[in-house]
């Protein structure tokens, strides 16, 4: 009985190899058609704001510290012995989580914990709480948390709805490409490129305004990365801190043109808190003054910008 099973097997083997071999010598693979997985969220036409940009508030303009005290800030805290802090996790250079101590780093990072602890001490108890660019707004109104430090521009339609600190940083809006895309600048953007942005972010306007590009958002920057990656969208546009720490990733990709937008970077905080918006531009003078600003900029910026930065003078509007 084994033998006959033996034999059987044998055979059909054997009629396996006579059927391989049979096939045709120049048949390969079948085709598979794989979908490009594409991010939660992504939205292939994004609504874009035409109104006409209000800057009559002087977005630029913050609160003069004035005789504002730490005892005032510290009243305005949800917890008078914590700061919560809303930033980026995925933001190289400005915001991220350091992968060696699991710990968030960055030139936002450093500025936000110095204002903290300027508030709460050198000891200051810190939580920070990671959102992307479309949660900032809400994050300090439904008292989430304390102030936002992530990359923010000021403008007038954001301080309808929160405070702003004096200007922190001047950043400007310019293009991330492929090294190899032949695409130097706006001029080369036509009407059949995808331009990947955040969504919530002021990119999505200047971009559909200056160029014949249409643009893409997703919810979170990164997204754009792999977007770009692998070939879904020719570009990514966003402020130049932002796309540098993208470049750093990845040295087949490339920031190009000039800046085409002003991007003033402020902290906000919940509407109303202007007390609280004193004492941090009071800490921002401090922080300015001694020095921890350049050294912030110096270690997390200066290289891959390649300017030598400065910071920003304030501007009060009482």
């Amino acid at each position: 009985m084994i033998r006959h099973q033996i034999r059987f097997a044998a055979a059909a083997a054997a009629c396996l190899v006579l059927a391989a071999c049979s096939q045709p010598a120049d048949m390969g693979p079948p085709q598979v058609d794989v979908p490009t997985p594409l991010p939660s969220g992504i939205n292939f036409s994004p609504e874009i704001d035409t109104a006409p940009v209000d800057e009559s508030c002087q977005p630029l303009a913050s609160y003069n510290p004035g005789s504002t005290t730490v005892e005032q800030a510290v009243a305005q805290l949800d917890d008078p012995e914590q700061i919560t802090i809303g930033v980026s996790q995925s933001t190289n250079l400005m915001g991220y989580i350091d992968p060696e101590t699991n710990t968030p780093a960055g030139f936002d990072i450093d500025i936000a914990t110095a204002v903290a602890q300027s508030i709460l001490g050198p000891d200051a108890n810190i939580r920070f709480v990671p959102m992307t660019s479309g949660e900032r707004e809400p994050a300090v109104n439904d008292d989430r948390v304390d102030m936002v430090v992530r990359t923010m521009t000021m403008n007038c339609k954001r301080w309808a709805n929160v405070e702003f600190s004096a200007e922190y940083f001047h950043a400007g809006q310019r293009l991330l490409v492929p090294t190899a895309s032949g695409i130097t600048g706006l001029a080369d953007l036509a009407d059949d490129h995808l331009v990947c942005t955040g969504e919530g972010s002021t990119s999505v306007r200047t971009i559909a305004e200056q160029s014949a590009a249409m643009p893409v958002t997703v919810p979170d920057f990164n997204d754009c990365l792999v977007l770009l990656q692998q070939g879904t969208v020719d570009a990514i546009t966003s402020d130049d801190t932002i796309l540098a720490g993208m470049a750093v990733q990845d040295p087949t990709l490339q920031v190009v043109g000039d800046a085409f937008s002003q991007e003033p970077y402020g902290i906000a905080v919940q509407k109303g808190n202007t007390d609280l918006a004193r004492y941090i531009n009071a800490a921002l003078a401090q922080i300015i003054a001694n020095g921890t600003w350049q050294t912030a900029y110096d270690k997390w910026l200066k290289g891959p910008l390649g300017v030598a930065g400065a910071p920003p003078s304030p501007q009060y509007r009482d």
